[in-house]
């Protein structure tokens, strides 16, 4: 994230994560609210972008064969289309 003069504020969501099969279940421990973006809905395809309460970003792009994520923080796979905000090894 960085900051400028007039107080806006950019994010880089530079973690890409690609899933062709199976489903994704997020972990987001510690989040008591989410804002849900609709950026695009049609048959073909979804695209959304997510703000947790934390600060963590998701932005994700769903068509029929794959979904593509992209975060501000990196992702943790915890199990079979499990993942979390959280690094279990910590």
């Amino acid at each position: 994230m960085s900051e400028n003069e007039y107080m806006f504020s950019y994010f880089d969501l530079d973690n890409e994560y690609q899933l062709t099969e199976g489903k994704f279940e997020l972990s987001t421990p510690n989040t008591t609210k989410v804002n849900v973006i609709k950026i695009n809905q049609t048959p073909e395809l979804e695209q959304t972008v997510s703000l947790y309460s934390g600060g963590f970003i998701i932005y994700k792009e769903q068509r029929a064969n794959n979904i593509v994520f992209r975060t501000n923080r990196p992702i943790y796979q915890i199990g079979d289309g499990k993942f979390s905000i959280e690094d279990p090894e910590k």
